[in-house]
C-alpha cells in the first residue's frame, strides 16, 4: 500500500513540475504580468492556464480580470516549452 502512495506522489510531482508559472508581478497600478509555460499543454493550453491564474489572482482581491495584452512563443517540442506572457488589470466589480 505504501508503494502505491509513493508512486501516486511521484507522478503528481512530475506532472506539476512540467507546468509552471512565475509569480504575478505588478507592473502598474492594478496592472499585472504573468508568465506561464508547460511541456504538457500546447500553445492554447498554456494561454488558458495563464488566463485562469490571472482570473484567480483578481478574484482573490475581490476584483475582475481584464486582459490588456499577451505574447506567446511557440516553443520547440522536447527542447523549450511554449510560453505565454499575459498582462492584465484587476478592475473593480461592476
Amino acid at each position: 500500500m505504501k508503494t502505491r502512495h509513493v508512486h501516486v506522489l511521484a507522478i503528481t510531482l512530475l506532472l506539476c513540475a512540467c507546468a509552471s508559472s512565475q509569480p504575478v508581478t505588478q507592473i502598474d497600478k492594478d496592472t499585472y504580468l504573468l508568465v506561464a509555460s508547460s511541456r504538457w499543454h500546447g500553445n492554447d493550453g498554456v494561454a488558458i492556464q495563464a488566463m485562469q491564474q490571472a482570473d484567480d489572482w483578481c478574484r482573490q482581491q475581490g476584483r475582475r480580470m481584464r486582459v490588456i495584452g499577451s505574447e506567446r512563443s511557440e516553443g520547440v517540442i522536447g527542447v523549450m516549452p511554449p510560453k505565454v506572457m499575459l498582462s492584465f488589470k484587476c478592475d473593480a466589480p461592476a
